[in-house]
């Protein structure tokens, strides 16, 4: 295997190098050890999985880029690793606030309200809406994403684009590391088949070291299974539900739950409170997938003298 080599030195002493550097580092030989790369892109919402990897084989961090096929690329990280800049140069954006686009999902003949890049506001969510430029095909096209704005124009010297990063799907899907695209049902489901009484739940994903389902729900009565025991009993009944799900911990060693144990009377003070704020009927209850943060907080806010929610420790 090692003759058609002698045929050209250049890459036998690079591959001479390389094993003697891995030989030196007492590991086996990796891709860094061959080539010094200035950067490497990878795309998808949940390659902050393979992150660690990437850099470990290859000796760059990796920087993300956010893209799809109606649009091409919509979003990359700078050199400096930040939160992802928009490329204005490929599509013309517009941005459906995160309230509009309740409306729109509660009612399908309602025209959402845009506002354009430059009127965006940071710590806000937008769904993006694109037109191809150079000839491309689509005309104020939803995307489905939900995105956060992280910074507004004009923070990065020399920038006249705001930077985003990934929030959710809009279409009431939770995707999980391109594995698993749980919907209510199957989250519902597999909450019913645990056998655990609760009076409401509510599920997002959340982007910490790896993507997490993070289910917040409130027990029926009292309960002898704490968050983590609630977690697990949850995660076996979606592994047994949905393939997808169960192979994130088959191919890349994910448990990607976690549960909130929300105070006593937490959906009925939502309830209420939003009663009193003279809220459309729509928006009594919260969503059961993809709650804002403003929900959560409302959900995990009580009383002084309330129970404090309880999380698991994964």
């Amino acid at each position: 295997m090692m003759l058609p080599l002698f045929k050209k030195p250049r890459t036998l002493a690079r591959l001479a190098k390389g094993i003697l550097k891995s030989k030196l580092a007492r590991r086996p030989l990796m891709p860094k050890d061959l080539w010094d790369l200035h950067g490497i892109a990878v795309a998808g919402t949940d390659a902050s999985i393979y992150r660690d990897k990437i850099k470990e084989l290859w000796g760059v961090e990796p920087l993300d880029v956010y893209g799809c096929t109606e649009g091409l690329i919509i979003a990359m990280q700078t050199w400096e690793h930040g939160a992802m800049s928009f490329l204005p140069n490929l599509n013309f954006f517009e941005f459906i606030p995160e309230d509009e686009v309740e409306k729109s999902r509660k009612s399908p003949d309602y025209h959402p309200k845009t506002v354009l890049m430059n009127e965006v506001q940071e710590g806000q969510n937008y769904e993006i809406v694109i037109t191809n430029f150079h000839g491309g095909p689509f005309v104020r096209y939803r995307l489905g994403d939900m995105v956060t704005i992280t910074s507004p124009i004009g923070d990065l010297e020399g920038s006249d684009v705001p930077r985003m990063q990934f929030y959710s799907r809009c279409d009431g899907i939770i995707d999980l590391a391109g594995f698993a695209r749980l919907t209510e049902r199957t989250i519902g489901a597999a909450i019913n088949a645990t056998g655990i009484a609760c009076v409401e739940w509510a599920a997002r994903k959340e982007a910490k070291d790896t993507p997490v389902l993070h289910i917040y729900i409130e027990p029926r009565g009292n309960t002898d299974r704490n968050a983590y025991e609630i977690g697990a009993a949850i995660h076996r009944q979606l592994s047994l539900l949905d393939q997808p799900y169960a192979d994130m911990e088959s191919f890349l060693g994910l448990r990607p739950i976690e549960v909130t144990i929300l105070p006593r009377g937490a959906f009925d003070r939502f309830t209420e409170t939003k009663k009193s704020q003279q809220a459309d009927l729509a928006h009594l209850k919260p969503p059961h997938l993809n709650p804002s943060d403003a929900i959560v907080a409302d959900l995990l806010g009580q009383p002084a003298t309330a129970e404090e929610p309880v999380t698991t420790q994964r």
